[in-house]
């Protein structure tokens, strides 16, 4: 007997406790009343001073899509304790928290090929053996923390957003900087930069951004949805590609009058949120030339908010640095207004490699400038830096690390060959670009839940993706990609290099997602092996059926322990650990300076 096996014969073991975590954990038969987990204390996720969720108008705020459980959401872009309260909700309603280990951290997962299960092995000594596992730490949950020299030499405090402590520095009269770029970064200058004394931002591109509201003078715009209204925002959501109430026009930009051209991107524009980016023309994201059109529209509108010219170049360039929506838009309020206030000013245009954090700031371009603070935001790593961040090995010891070194390989962005029985959610090679990730956990955990369920109908105890569904998978990702401009226009990588073979994902949109998820169920679990050859045994059928707004699902009575271990997202109810991923390349060498209130010299 194991003594140190405190969760013994479980059918499935779920790491990760965010959206995918707790959508996979209810739906798996949440009326067992088998649980070996026990409650977990109320603590918060990811924090930053006002950090919002960005959704788009009429988009369920979260991926459980049950009517009651919106029935008091109001808030378009919710803050951080408007989150807080809503997973408060979600948790009374279906008592998820039960079911939970909050603040464990893993150490490693292993397979074993006689027993055909996985045992989950905790870093305070306890473990867990289950038939399936479900890695479910989605694709930002490694902080991504630059290594820059003499880091650990600053007096004051260094905050990354992702990580933002209860107890931050009030950041009034304060002199702060900040290093990188992103949605919190925008964030955080807008409120930060309106109470601080100085802010020093340090840029690698400059910010592609949207407005959050339909109107300027709008700064809490309501959803004003009902029950009724979520279940025709969840329906119209899972039948559109991108999983939201957008859809892009069928015709090609070129193919209309510049008039039209231009009626029908102020049309969109003026909607705010992600209109203008998911709802745009269909060549949006394969013609260069269409795509800088949109660009220039874009640039004219944002430009006319920015008072002089060097400031103009450098916030909105007359030539992007990459395609307009290669990179997710950040959505903003005043961001422009607040940067070209009468109080700051553009100190220096100048650009160097060096960068070095001393006792009291930062040195760059030959520069010192003094800080009371320094905030991070550089984001996470890669797509699959969660699931390799677990020590996760599969047949013969062989670790996901190693399988995965010349780059991520997949069936369906799902599962991987040398792993049975593991399923993870929201990782890398599924549309976690161009696709509202509530919706894409919905299709992902549904599909999943009719896997599991039809193996122990049938008795298969070991599933396990082909080496050639690699391939398949391969090929069907890249007749997608190479016809866009993700592949003209390769992005870099968090080392500053070509863009990875891991780093390529889905982009064909949800639609044809669940079509690939619906043939592989359709087609006797197409791409997957047996250890006993049952899966010929398998009745498919559709598993996806629309009732009263919701997607029913097989009722699989399963027992199951969640480990809630890595931050899944910016706005979660549930304290969890986070690793951190160091890289000394995390920024690229060519920075863009810009100081408010005073000259640098």
């Amino acid at each position: 007997m194991d003594v140190h096996m405190t969760w013994k014969d479980l059918d499935v073991i779920v790491i990760g406790a965010g959206f995918s975590g707790i959508l996979a954990v209810y739906k798996w038969a949440f009326e067992s009343a088998a649980s070996n987990a026990r409650n977990g204390s109320e603590a918060s996720g990811v924090r930053t001073p006002t950090l919002e969720q960005q959704l788009t108008a009429h988009s369920p705020p979260t991926s459980f899509y049950e009517a009651e459980l919106h029935r008091d959401w109001r808030e378009q872009f919710p803050t951080r304790l408007e989150m807080l309260k809503c997973f408060e909700h979600v948790d009374n309603h279906w008592e998820i928290s039960t079911s939970f280990e909050f603040g464990a951290s893993v150490a490693r997962a292993g397979y074993s090929e006689a027993s055909q299960r996985w045992t989950v092995s905790l870093e305070d000594g306890r473990r867990a053996d289950a038939r399936w596992l479900v890695p479910a730490v989605g694709s930002s949950s490694v902080i991504n923390m630059p290594r820059i020299p003499g880091v650990n030499r600053f007096r004051g405090p260094i905050y990354h957003t992702a990580k933002w402590p209860l107890n931050a520095m009030d950041m009034r009269g304060k002199k702060v900087a900040v290093i990188g770029t992103g949605p919190s970064g925008v964030q955080v200058i807008q409120s930060v930069g309106k109470v601080a004394e100085a802010m020093t931002i340090y840029q690698r591109t400059p910010y592609l951004t949207l407005r959050k509201y339909s109107s300027p003078d709008r700064t809490a715009e309501t959803l004003g949805m009902g029950p009724n209204d979520h279940r025709e925002a969840l329906q119209l959501g899972l039948q559109s590609s991108n999983g939201f109430n957008h859809a892009l026009r069928d015709q090609d930009v070129l193919a209309v009058s510049a008039q039209e051209q231009n009626f029908y991107y102020k049309k969109r524009y003026l909607e705010g949120g992600w209109a203008f980016w998911m709802g745009g023309f269909r060549d949006l994201y394969q013609d260069l030339e269409a795509n800088r059109d949109a660009y220039a529209f874009w640039a004219e509108q944002t430009r006319a908010r920015i008072r002089g010219a060097a400031k103009r170049e450098l916030l909105v360039p007359e030539i992007a640095a990459l395609p307009f929506g290669v990179k997710r838009p950040c959505l903003e309020e005043d961001l422009y207004e607040v940067w070209i206030s009468p109080t700051w000013r553009l100190s220096t245009l100048a650009r160097s490699q060096s960068r070095t954090i001393t006792e009291t700031g930062i040195c760059a371009y030959g520069q010192m400038i003094d800080f009371d603070a320094i905030i991070l935001v550089t984001g996470f790593g890669d797509e699959a830096s969660g699931p390799k961040s677990l020590n996760i090995r599969g047949r013969n010891g062989v670790a996901l690390q190693d399988a995965w070194s010349e780059g991520v390989q997949s069936h369906l962005g799902i599962s991987v060959n040398q792993f049975p029985n593991m399923f993870f959610l929201y990782g890398p090679q599924c549309p976690t670009l161009l696709v509202n990730s509530p919706a894409v956990v919905t299709v992902e955990v549904e599909w999943l839940c009719r896997i599991i369920s039809d193996c122990q109908q049938a008795g298969i105890s070991q599933l396990e993706a082909t080496g050639e569904s690699h391939q398949v998978w391969q090929q069907k990702m890249e007749e997608v990609w190479v016809k866009s401009l993700y592949h003209k226009f390769p992005r870099k990588n968090k080392k500053g290099s070509k863009m990875s073979k891991e780093e390529r994902t889905w982009i064909g949109g949800l639609l044809l997602y669940r079509e690939e998820l619906e043939s592989c169920l359709a087609n006797g679990l197409e791409g997957f092996q047996d250890a006993g050859n049952m899966i010929s045994t398998l009745v498919s059928e559709p598993s996806y059926v629309l009732v009263d707004g919701g997607l029913a699902t097989a009722d699989a009575r399963l027992k199951r322990i969640a480990v809630g271990m890595h931050m899944l997202s910016m706005f979660l109810l549930i304290a969890v650990q986070a690793n951190i991923a160091s890289n000394e390349d995390a920024l690229e060498p060519e920075l863009t300076l810009w100081d408010q209130r005073g000259n640098v010299d």
